[in-house]
């Protein structure tokens, strides 16, 4: 095994002994879980820089030896999904997805393998650093041993920034292991740019959850700083009284931009919620929950909770409606599924319901909730016709801070 600080520096060779310059890099395929060496960087003494292809290295010896002579010597030409490990990975940050922590990478572990040479881990401990300033031994004269600290490479998703463009560098994509609250505390450490990096490495339902999860003003930051259509993309697959929350604070222009490229139904339904003022029911409901007519037997309405459940943020309670769509019962996901199949709804469902307006204040339908101990509170307008939802979690968010409000449990999601 070798670390890349005992090689950075260390003299290159021809087959002949001639010296062709000082190593300056290692380059490495990122295509695998355990990258192999393709090139080596070199810097010759005319401060020339060439990458030689692996193929011309006989030994990572001292010096380091190659194949042939000088003048034999042929450029390499990275490919996209190549890494420079100096210039992309060392000192940089990186997600620990074991540990869940983001930590920076002090060196690197390079093992031999079938003739090459692989990247098998990071070295994020003191001994790192003290490798590197070449005072590994000296630490031991004076007894003093610092704890060695290394993460295996398939463990790791490297994030690189730079100034003219942000984005994983090392595309693993092991930041789906995590769940979306962890990778959002991962994300509020990072910068901007670093942030919006996470996050091109997730699918589009995954950076929702992830986005959900985050702080107020970094959900703005990213969604300001990414292409509009793969924000479009991500607010699809929020809910629609997130996305409306997160829309109603983006300028005008923007938001509509946002608005023109989501999905029709999607766009709809989150233009409707921005429509009622911010402070009312209608401001924090959701207009995803499950709704059967009255005349439906118990085995239709779970036949309709199949069909929705997917899209559905709650689907504890079933409410139940008139052939002229006025909220007229309620009745819960357990009543339903112990019904006799054939019975039909209006039999047994509760008729003494508990709403609120879609312009009442929202500390009073959050109070409601308390109250009453309720999962769910149906909103409505003037004619009594069901318009919408207000979840617990979200009526907490009224009365807790929003750090405190992401610790409860969306235990009927």
């Amino acid at each position: 095994m070798v670390f890349l600080s005992e090689l950075i520096k260390r003299q290159v060779v021809d087959a002949t002994g001639t010296i062709v310059g000082k190593l300056t890099d290692v380059i490495v395929s990122a295509d695998t879980p355990y990258p192999k060496v393709k090139a080596l960087g070199v810097r010759s003494s005319d401060k020339k820089e060439i990458d030689i292809p692996w193929e011309q290295v006989a030994a990572l010896g001292r010096p380091i030896q190659l194949k042939v002579e000088d003048q034999r010597v042929t450029a390499y030409v990275s490919e996209e999904h190549e890494v420079h490990l100096v210039a992309d990975v060392l000192d940089r940050q990186v997600v620990d997805v074991d540990d869940k922590k983001l930590r920076r990478v002090n060196d690197l572990q390079l093992a031999p393998a079938n003739g090459s040479y692989c990247l098998i881990g990071v070295d994020i401990g003191v001994s790192g650093l003290l490798r590197r300033l070449g005072l590994e031994k000296v630490a031991g004269r004076i007894r003093i041993r610092p704890q060695e600290n290394y993460i295996a490479w398939n463990d790791v998703d490297t994030i690189h920034s730079g100034p003219l463009s942000v984005k994983l560098k090392v595309p693993k994509y092991n930041l789906v292991k995590l769940h979306p609250a962890d990778i959002a505390e991962i994300m509020d450490q990072l910068s901007i740019n670093e942030s919006i990096a996470l996050l091109d490495a997730l699918d589009e339902e995954s950076a929702a959850d992830t986005l959900e999860e985050t702080s107020q003003e970094r959900q703005l930051s990213v969604i300001e700083g990414i292409d509009a259509g793969r924000a479009a993309g991500i607010l699809d697959e929020m809910s629609p009284d997130d996305a409306a929350d997160l829309l109603g604070d983006l300028s005008t222009e923007r938001a509509e931009e946002i608005l023109e490229l989501m999905e029709p139904e999607e766009s709809e339904d989150v233009r409707k919620l921005l429509g009622y003022p911010e402070d009312t029911a209608g401001g924090i409901m959701t207009t995803e929950f499950v709704a059967v007519n009255e005349e439906s037997t118990a085995q239709q309405a779970i036949d309709e909770i199949r069909k929705v459940a997917k899209d559905v943020e709650t689907i504890y309670y079933i409410y139940v409606t008139s052939k002229g769509d006025n909220l007229v019962g309620v009745v819960s996901l357990r009543e339903v599924l112990l019904a006799p199949p054939e019975q039909k709804l209006s039999e047994f469902m509760h008729k003494h319901l508990i709403t609120a307006d879609v312009m009442e204040d929202q500390r009073d339908v959050a109070q409601k909730i308390a109250k009453y101990n309720l999962l769910a509170l149906p909103i409505v307008n003037g004619e009594k016709k069901l318009k919408g939802v207000v979840t617990v979690d979200d009526a907490m968010d009224i009365i807790l801070p929003r750090a405190w409000k992401k610790r409860i449990p969306k235990m009927f999601g």
